[in-house]
């Protein structure tokens, strides 16, 4: 660990990526504090030896407490409901109690400028007020995540069809990422030594399309399945009720009229030497979920 650094606050430890990360500082040995809305939601953190305090990123206050004490915090910000300043609060509570690093990862890359889409556009803002805020901070920006085809429409007509669908165009490919393997590179950046700052972008082992994720499921399932580019519009559908489907659209269109925009180019190898883990490859992650696809 970086120097005695050993207690580490996690937010949005109820979300899936949250909750990979602070069970995997668990692991390691790192004291976890989590903050949350709702305490019931991380009753399986508590038992696994988690302190569950109750807070919100909206209310300062809140996460002054938590961060009480603190040597790092690990930071996510929901992608479609979360604001740049909730992303300060944590900061600014971060500086203000003496925490030594930050670790946030944004789910995504930190554009030049803005796209017209919010859920991206807060990213900028966040990585100034972390550059300005004076606490060393690791900023992981992370590909694709395996965990999306974990949609329950997808899910169903993998089983129903042996059809793997995804808003994603033939001529498209990315470095898929597992939540596991993020939360393994979050560990990885507190341990680190040093009083350094960096912006990692962070991938798996893979680069493929939308053909050959389906070829890993076949293989992990033992059954042929076949991909399916699904209309951005119909993805949309798919999303919980309250959600607006307009960003979700906007974005995919693009994707399908722009495959460069899924297409990533992450120097895999130059991640790992600096924050070394051992990446799941795609396969490896659909064996773990291999019941949620299989027909019973």
């Amino acid at each position: 660990m970086e120097g005695d650094m050993n207690k580490i606050l996690v937010t949005g430890a109820t979300g899936p990526q949250g909750e990979a990360v602070a069970r995997h500082l668990l692991d390691a040995g790192f004291k976890v504090r989590t903050l949350v809305r709702d305490p019931s939601k991380a009753k399986d953190l508590a038992d696994k030896g988690a302190e569950i305090v109750r807070g919100d990123l909206d209310d300062a206050d809140s996460v002054a407490d938590a961060v009480e004490g603190q040597d790092g915090v690990f930071l996510t910000v929901g992608f479609f409901t979360g604001t740049h300043g909730q992303a300060r609060t944590v900061v600014d509570a971060a500086a203000a109690k003496g925490v030594r690093r930050i670790v946030w990862n944004v789910a995504g890359r930190v554009q030049e400028q803005d796209i017209g889409n919010p859920a991206v556009d807060k990213w900028r803002p966040i990585l100034a007020d972390l550059k300005a805020g004076g606490v060393p901070f690791t900023v992981l920006q992370p590909t694709v995540y395996m965990e999306n085809f974990l949609n329950p429409a997808i899910i169903k007509e993998v089983v129903e069809k042996d059809v793997l669908a995804y808003p994603m165009p033939d001529a498209a490919h990315t470095q898929w990422i597992s939540h596991q393997d993020a939360a393994a590179y979050t560990v990885a950046a507190f341990e680190r030594d040093g009083g350094d700052s960096a912006v990692v972008d962070v991938s798996g082992p893979e680069d493929l399309s939308g053909a050959q994720v389906a070829e890993r499921f076949g293989k992990a399932l033992g059954r042929r399945i076949t991909f399916r580019p699904m209309p951005p519009e119909e993805f949309a559908r798919t999303f919980p009720p309250g959600l607006d489907p307009a960003p979700i659209v906007t974005h995919y269109t693009n994707v399908f009229a722009h495959p460069e925009i899924m297409t990533s180019n992450v120097d895999h190898e130059a991640a790992l030497r600096l924050l070394p883990v051992t990446p799941l490859s795609f396969e490896e992650w659909v064996r773990m979920y291999r019941d949620a696809f299989t027909a019973r």
